[in-house]
């Protein structure tokens, strides 16, 4: 896989593997959920909370399957989401279907699930405890931010608006151009709202067909994290062999701090 910057004009310019890190890191592109953010606890917990309050008659045990169906998304809605294919309520709309076929039960009461996920959701955000450190290290030295993420501005909103982030940084998601990492364009965007040359910068996220691949197919090194003692967030491929010098496998933020 060679890296390219997608920020220059005509064809892409191959970097050489072996000067990318002899770059000064100028710029960070983080991504937010189960970055710097346990979203996939909050998600998970809000999924059984709404699951509750639109079907009181069932047990815990269906509200918590309705809650693991909805956040693995076998049917990849939120994928099909990042890639255009459907609006943000949309791909709601069909992982609650889903979540609901498999114990039997009608497709109604989304609203209802809704609202009360939304509720929820607002008051099970945290922030991971290297997150604020890591932003302020960047203040210090000068290093541009730019959050990116694969969820919507709303959902976005909440979430930075929950933990204290709001307004700390420019946001890019995928309802900003109507798709989603892996698009090269996604992390020309953040680039250039970081006000930083794709060389420039470090790219911290959690997944890899996203954030890695994503990134480093846009000419950006890759901090992978890979938080030990976190369970593995959705299509993570954490522990999948990447040959890639541009890519460098970190157990938190501590470790991205130190890159700067």
């Amino acid at each position: 896989m060679s890296a390219t910057d997608p920020t220059r004009s005509g064809a892409p310019t191959p970097i050489p593997p072996g000067d990318e890190w002899a770059e000064p890191v100028r710029g960070l592109v983080l991504d937010i959920d189960d970055t710097l953010v346990d979203t996939q606890a909050a998600m998970r917990s809000s999924c059984a909370q709404a699951a509750a309050a639109a079907w009181p008659g069932r047990g815990a045990d269906d509200h918590e399957l309705i809650s693991d169906v909805f956040y693995t998304d076998p049917e990849n809605f939120f994928d099909r989401y990042t890639r255009g294919e459907f609006p943000f309520e949309a791909m709601r709309r069909a992982r609650y279907a889903r979540a609901l076929a498999d114990l039997g039960l009608p497709d109604e009461r989304f609203e209802t699930f809704e609202g009360a996920y939304l509720d929820a959701f607002a008051g099970a955000q945290v922030l991971f405890a290297d997150a604020v450190p890591l932003l302020d290290a960047a203040d210090r030295a000068g290093v541009a931010v730019c959050f990116l993420t694969n969820s919507g501005d709303r959902q976005t909103a909440i979430k930075l608006e929950a933990v204290g982030l709001a307004g700390r940084a420019p946001v890019v998601t995928t309802d900003t151009i109507g798709v989603g990492k892996p698009d090269p364009r996604l992390f020309a965007l953040a680039c250039e709202r970081a006000g930083v040359t794709a060389a420039e910068v470090l790219c911290v996220g959690d997944t890899l067909p996203t954030d890695v691949l994503g990134a480093r197919g846009a000419g950006l090194r890759v901090a992978w994290l890979q938080r030990p003692d976190r369970p593995e967030p959705r299509h993570a491929g954490w522990g999948t062999p990447i040959d890639d010098p541009g890519v460098r496998i970190v157990p938190d933020l501590d470790a991205v701090t130190a890159l700067l």
